[in-house]
């Protein structure tokens, strides 16, 4: 049996993008697995975050064991588990390899990436975002750590040539292109029972409201230089919505951590929402990323300020309007052809709120290029599988086949 260490993974992080990330790469590296190993058993060991333990694995999960790396008297468990190893994915919790947020969650995201090559390890930086790395040490650190990945994988075209500016020519080669694992995540095979009912003859739409982004950043300062007023924004839109008799309005929640004062939660501002009109409805407390791509898949319209809801509906071929604050928006959906990204960061108030509002009149124009989008991410993981195929010969000691 290979033990395959899963780096800032996690079934129970309050951040359901997170979530996502975790089940489609194991389902990515099993499928992997299922083909050059068959018969081979995988046990998996996610390292990641302290959690909220409301949360759930999927029922299907395969088997695995949680470490947590948040603290640092949890080193020496960290270092056993992963000398236990056999291959190392580490995915960045997504977006967390930059110093964006803060010193101390670069640090804690880079430092492990020096530690498994330490080990003796073989680490494969999974797709995810790379950078920006604003700050010299962070470009210098980010340099050094990128060298000692067996393979590197960007989830789109800005992130690859940040992460190639810092690296050796010769090892730049172990760079490639993939998108986001999150588009591979399956579906639920039913409507959980529950759920709410969807009136039938009314459009549902979505905003998922990100709490982060509607408190002004961490530090309540607009800390990721917004063009506009992001919590005006949503505020008319929610109120443009919530008036229209032919559609019911949804306010969808994808980060229910409640941290930094609840600043993160999007359920805390969702649920302040939802009481002020009887108009507005609360989705459901989902248990895990599956079941909010289920939800948000029966949507006919999602405006999404957190990426993995916007990949949700994408991925699912519903019409979306994901709000971009930082470069791994523009990055990811550019790279897949999909042109309805809102820039939070260059784009007016009344241009921003127009474009949501006027995405009613563009359904079946949105859809169609969600599909194609869907598809082409399909296609882009496949470079990403041929990597976990040739890593898992090579942990299993045997011959590497594919090119």
């Amino acid at each position: 049996m290979l033990t395959i260490g899963l780096l800032w993974h996690s079934f129970i992080s309050g951040n359901l993008g997170v979530g996502a990330l975790s089940d489609a790469n194991m389902r990515l590296i099993e499928d992997a697995a299922r083909e050059v190993l068959p018969g081979q058993g995988l046990r998996f060991i996610l390292f990641g975050p302290r959690g909220d333990h409301r949360l759930t694995a999927p029922e299907n999960a395969a088997r695995y064991e949680y470490v947590e790396v948040s603290a640092l008297r949890r080193a020496a468990q960290v270092r056993r588990k992963l000398a236990a190893c056999d291959l190392v994915f580490d995915i960045g919790e997504g977006d967390s390899f930059s110093d964006i947020y803060g010193v101390k969650r670069f640090a804690k995201v880079a430092g492990l990436k020096f530690l498994v090559p330490q080990m003796r390890r073989r680490l494969v930086l999974s797709p995810q975002t790379y950078g920006p790395f604003n700050a010299f040490w962070a470009r210098a650190i980010a340099a050094a750590a990128l060298s000692r990945s067996a393979l590197v994988f960007a989830r789109d075209v800005p992130s690859a040539d940040r992460a190639r500016a810092l690296m050796r020519p010769k090892r730049a080669q172990a760079l490639e292109i993939a998108t986001d694992v999150a588009f591979a995540l399956p579906p639920l095979p039913e409507w959980p029972v529950t759920f709410p009912h969807l009136e039938p003859g009314k459009m549902h739409v979505a905003i998922n409201v990100s709490g982060l982004l509607y408190a002004g950043g961490y530090s309540g300062k607009n800390q990721f230089g917004l063009s506009l007023d992001y919590r005006a924004l949503t505020d008319a839109l929610v109120a443009a919505f919530a008036v229209r008799p032919d559609l019911v309005l949804w306010l969808v929640p994808h980060v229910f951590r409640i941290g930094s004062e609840g600043r993160e939660s999007d359920l805390v501002v969702s649920r302040a929402l939802a009481a002020a009109s009887p108009k507005i409805r609360l989705a459901p407390q989902f248990r895990d990323a599956r079941e909010a791509k289920a939800f948000i898949a029966a949507m006919d319209l999602v405006i999404a300020a957190r990426m993995h809801a916007a990949i949700a509906a994408v991925s699912s071929g519903v019409a979306c309007v994901p709000l971009s604050y930082s470069p791994k928006f523009q990055g990811l959906f550019t790279s897949l052809n999909y042109p309805f990204t809102i820039d939070l960061k260059t784009s007016g108030q009344d241009e921003a709120a127009q474009a949501c509002l006027a995405a009613l009149a563009r359904l079946p124009e949105m859809r169609a290029s969600a599909q194609a989008a869907a598809a082409m991410a399909e296609a882009n993981l496949e470079p990403y599988r041929r990597g976990i195929r040739a890593q898992l010969r090579k942990a299993s000691n045997l011959p590497t086949l594919e090119a």
